[in-house]
């Protein structure tokens, strides 16, 4: 058996079989904090992480919950190679500054066999490889803007009056044509049709619309059966399903309000849509 030491990493060949064993003193929690602050300082998500360094998500959520106290060598090797640094640098356990001399390196290698310069060749060549990849994907990350920056940019902002008497999914309440704030809304295919936004009142367009929920309304002045509406029934506004003789109420607990026997009935536009909380 030929075993190489290198810092926390045992290598043992024997039988032409590689073993790879780290030594159980790296196992405190100090190499979780050590790659959590590696990963706070290069600003890296969990999702980016897993992309840089082919660690499945599940895996390394569990490795950085704590979850896993025993992680693979194979693991680590990947995650210093996403973070650019040494196994010692990801374990947190050393000051190696340098080790052996060059010149010390060198002889050893002359005199190895020709199985030994074989072992000797696949690492160094295995790690400038891994090194090499590592830092192309930190310029490439380092010059490329961010998904999340190319989205915000990409989209548009755009003014809605918002109505402050809600629209009523109850009892019913006055809409006034002047009682409005502007609000900004991203663009986008929906509230690009919209022509204002109102808030809900009350409970009967449950479960689908909320106590709160912010509307888009298309202004109309007359909807399709089976069409989600504003409504005002004598000088009263409602958000209601537009039934023909009646407007609806999608929940069962509030009745339905007749058509038949109203004064004066207003609609003021086509609900398309809500603005996510």
């Amino acid at each position: 058996m030929i075993e190489y030491i290198c810092n926390n990493i045992i290598m043992k060949q024997t039988s032409g079989i590689f073993l790879f064993i780290i030594k159980s003193e790296v196992f405190d929690m100090e190499w979780l904090e050590s790659i959590k602050k590696i990963k706070k300082e290069r600003k890296l998500t969990n999702e980016s992480l897993s992309e840089l360094s082919g660690i499945s998500l599940g895996t390394l959520n569990k490795l950085l919950s704590g979850a896993t106290n025993d992680p693979k060598l194979s693991t680590l090797t990947a995650l210093s190679g996403a973070f650019s640094c040494t196994l010692d640098e990801l374990l947190g356990t050393s000051s190696y500054s340098g080790g052996a001399s060059l010149p010390d390196i060198m002889r050893k290698y002359s005199e190895l066999d020709a199985s030994g310069k074989e072992t000797a060749d696949y690492i160094i060549n295995k790690e400038y490889s891994r090194l090499q990849k590592a830092k192309e994907a930190s310029a490439k990350r380092d010059s490329e803007p961010q998904k999340d920056d190319i989205i915000k940019a990409a989209r548009k902002i755009r003014t809605l009056r918002l109505y402050s008497t809600a629209a009523s999914a109850g009892t019913g309440s006055y809409l006034a044509d002047s009682d409005y704030t502007n609000i900004s809304v991203y663009s986008s295919p929906t509230t690009d049709m919209a022509d204002f936004a109102i808030k809900v009142r009350g409970n009967s367009m449950m479960p689908k619309y909320s106590d709160g929920d912010i509307l888009l309304v298309s202004d109309r002045k007359n909807i399709e059966i089976g069409e989600l509406g504003i409504f005002a029934v004598d000088g009263e506004s409602y958000f209601k399903q537009y039934g023909g003789n009646r407007l609806i109420s999608l929940n069962p607990d509030y009745s339905d309000i007749p058509l038949d026997t109203a004064v004066s009935v207003t609609c003021f536009g086509k609900v398309i849509g809500k603005l996510k909380r």
